[in-house]
């Protein structure tokens, strides 16, 4: 059974989808039933291979999106172009992403039918907000619990794949200037 499937990426004019290798050492093409969850990756937060987006689901589907650090909708997505591919494909020849029921994998090529282009993802995302399709945690309005749960997954995956190797690489770099807490944590917790 065909079923529709979304793709975020920043490279526009792509017809076809090729798998490459992110951070889970297999090539694959990464996929979405959702375009918002999809548009979410046109952009990075971290240098490629290493990705990360805080978003979650809640009832009826629907994406919360949450600001783990200050200003970061704006700082990630603000004034950048994105694209979203819309691709049909067999739901039997597809994996399944182990934490998301929302996501799936190919490991070969697909081709796109058709693709978005998104001129300020930050304004798309914020239009999904008004339109109710998307709630927005800001930053602001984090309570100390809800940081700290994102802040420990975080730290977990600091724990789980970094302890022990070189510290120069996207990822840590990425959480010492944005998160100096949580690697203050890690320095301490992975002595």
């Amino acid at each position: 059974m065909a079923i529709l499937l979304y793709h975020g990426s920043s490279v526009g004019g792509l017809q076809t989808l090729q798998p490459f290798t992110a951070d889970h050492g297999k090539p694959y093409v990464y996929f979405s039933t959702s375009d918002i969850s999809a548009a979410f990756y046109a952009a990075r937060a971290i240098e490629r291979p290493y990705y990360w987006v805080p978003y979650s689901y809640i009832a009826q589907g629907k994406i919360t999106y949450t600001e783990v650090w200050r200003n970061a909708l704006q700082e990630v997505y603000g004034g950048k172009t994105g694209y979203v591919y819309c691709c049909e494909a067999d739901d039997k020849n597809l994996l399944r992403f182990p934490t998301h029921r929302s996501l799936r994998l190919s490991t070969e090529p697909v081709p796109v039918s058709h693709c978005e282009k998104i001129d300020n993802l930050q304004d798309w995302f914020l239009q999904r907000e008004r339109e109710g399709k998307l709630v927005i945690q800001r930053y602001e309005s984090l309570t100390p619990d809800q940081l700290s749960l994102w802040h420990g997954m975080v730290l977990e995956e600091l724990i789980s794949s970094f302890s022990g190797v070189d510290f120069n690489n996207p990822y840590t770099r990425f959480v010492q200037e944005k998160l100096p807490a949580v690697w203050d944590r890690f320095l301490h917790e992975a002595q």
